[in-house]
């Protein structure tokens, strides 16, 4: 288990772990980072990774969501921030993943976010999404409306 090292081996651990050239590992290491991070440091320090580490592909939405997760259990969580974390995870998923476009629509219904930016959003995200996921981002859509999610 990691706990059982020092902070600064552990550390290392991820830091090497970053620098992997198999995409799989090197994206896994980041959300798994970040989730260390807020556990031995805080909010502050989860910050201050997720900062240092979302310019360096590849990513997994885990990652992002990781992130919304720890921002949303804050006693006050910043929109700003939720919305900047969720453009960043639109960039890289957001023409195939509906889910995390209705994920960011959600939030700006919610007691923190501004209704007014889900149209918006719902426009962007028909533009967006490619294929079948427009369709299934559609039917998702007017089930919330009509109160049905």
């Amino acid at each position: 288990c990691m706990t059982s090292q020092r902070p600064e081996d552990t550390e290392t651990f991820f830091q090497k772990g970053l620098l992997s050239l198999v995409p799989a590992v090197s994206s896994a290491m980041k959300e798994k980072y970040l989730e260390w991070s807020y556990k031995t440091g805080g909010y502050k320090r989860a910050r201050k990774t997720f900062t240092s580490l979302h310019e360096h592909r590849p990513f997994t939405k885990a990652f992002f969501m990781k992130m919304i997760e720890i921002e949303k259990e804050q006693e006050t969580p910043k929109i700003s921030n939720l919305r900047d974390y969720y453009e960043r995870a639109l960039r890289e998923f957001g023409s195939s993943d509906e889910d995390l476009w209705m994920d960011y629509i959600k939030e700006e219904l919610g007691r923190h976010g501004n209704p007014e930016n889900c149209g918006k959003l719902h426009w962007r995200a028909v533009k967006t999404l490619e294929g079948e996921s427009v369709e299934h981002f559609t039917t998702q859509y007017t089930l919330l409306q009509t109160g049905h999610v």
